[in-house]
């Protein structure tokens, strides 16, 4: 029973971030707090498939923000290319996306003090790397979620041969392990069933409750979404954007 087998897996991955995350999650929540509490501002930057999981949802922080780069500026579609020539271009591209991803986020609105949680399954893109080496020369806190077993396993191809767990303040691991999928299924020649989009939503979720703990626990209350399809869903959401907007927590 394959169902079953995933939902033992599932469980044996969640009890391992609860037991070994728990202080990383600390951690990046009192990051999160003192930003908020000094008017600074929490983005979020996912590569992942669950993107907008804490964004703009009932019980999710009006605070948080997602950092969208646009950096697709430019379609040249290219022919197909022989060897040594196909990798000098996807050299370019990679040196292409860390310039564009430095470009972006000088001109963004994070400010130093702020919070940025990078999100990266696997860690060794350009772009989730060069987007946290920029963010943290601009004096923002950066909090990575990833799979650490994963990075180590695979090359980095960001240009300075470092991965995203090396870059960040603070690490969450997802504790997946590499190439995501994690189901043995007979009949099939590879894995099946990847755990990165679980582990983000379980991490995220963990760290949103850590926030409000921490915030409240300063005296500070935190303005959170009420769900939409509730009665008065839509008027509370929008005395608190409005209350959020004076407060900025």
């Amino acid at each position: 029973m394959s169902a079953a087998r995933w939902f033992e897996c599932a469980h044996e991955l969640l009890t391992r971030i609860r037991t070994t995350q728990t202080e990383a999650i600390r951690q990046a929540a009192g990051l999160i707090a003192d930003a908020a509490a000094a008017g600074g501002g929490v983005h979020i930057y996912d590569t992942g498939h669950c993107s907008h999981e804490p964004l703009h949802r009932a019980g999710g922080l009006l605070m948080l923000h997602d950092l969208q780069l646009g950096l697709d500026l430019v379609s040249t579609p290219a022919p197909r290319r022989a060897g040594d020539v196909a990798a000098r271009q996807r050299d370019r591209r990679g040196a292409a996306d860390e310039e564009l991803a430095d470009f972006a986020l000088r001109r963004s609105a994070l400010a130093p003090g702020d919070v940025l949680i990078v999100n990266s399954v696997s860690g060794k893109a350009p772009l989730p790397v060069q987007v946290a080496l920029s963010a943290a020369q601009l004096g923002v806190h950066v909090v990575a979620i990833t799979s650490v077993t994963y990075s180590r396993a695979v090359a980095s191809q960001h240009s300075s041969g470092r991965k995203l767990f090396e870059v960040a303040e603070v690490v969450i691991d997802n504790c997946g392990v590499v190439g995501d999928a994690a189901l043995e299924v007979e009949g099939l020649d590879t894995k099946a069933i990847p755990t990165s989009g679980l582990a983000f939503c379980y991490i995220v979720w963990a760290l949103t409750a850590e926030v409000i703990s921490q915030l409240l626990a300063r005296g500070l209350t935190p303005h959170v979404y009420r769900s939409v399809n509730l009665p008065d869903g839509e008027a509370f959401n929008a005395r608190a954007e409005a209350e959020y907007r004076e407060t900025g927590i």
